[in-house]
């Protein structure tokens, strides 16, 4: 019998040793070693938290929180460690994505047998 998660293990291990992840490591480095950056996605880590949370007790988010967000954003947007952190990061989470379609393909192919009986 086959055990899965041996599988999913090896899996993240394999993740670690991929360019994408290691983009994304050298990024996070560089906004390690900018203070200003640093802070900065400290403070747009929190802000996120804080929407996360706002969304799923169903709360609105107050015109301040909003403007902090917009205001945060405009500076994210001019940090280009940062930037380059979240252009590798997106491409981190593309790789996911393509990989959890193909881990899902036995059980859509399931479905699709099903489907047609």
């Amino acid at each position: 019998m086959v055990n899965i998660y041996d599988t999913a293990n090896q899996l993240a291990n394999d993740l670690r040793g991929t360019q994408q992840f290691l983009a994304l490591k050298e990024a996070m480095d560089a906004v390690k070693a900018d203070e200003g950056s640093l802070a900065l996605f400290k403070e747009l880590d929190a802000a996120q938290m804080e929407i996360m949370e706002a969304q799923q007790t169903g709360m609105e988010l107050t015109e301040e929180q909003q403007g902090h967000f917009k205001s945060l954003n405009e500076r994210v947007s001019q940090n280009t460690p940062l930037q380059s952190m979240l252009l590798a990061e997106q491409a981190v989470y593309t790789l996911l994505n393509d990989v959890q379609k193909n881990i899902g393909q036995p059980l859509s192919e399931a479905y699709e047998d099903l489907r047609k009986a």
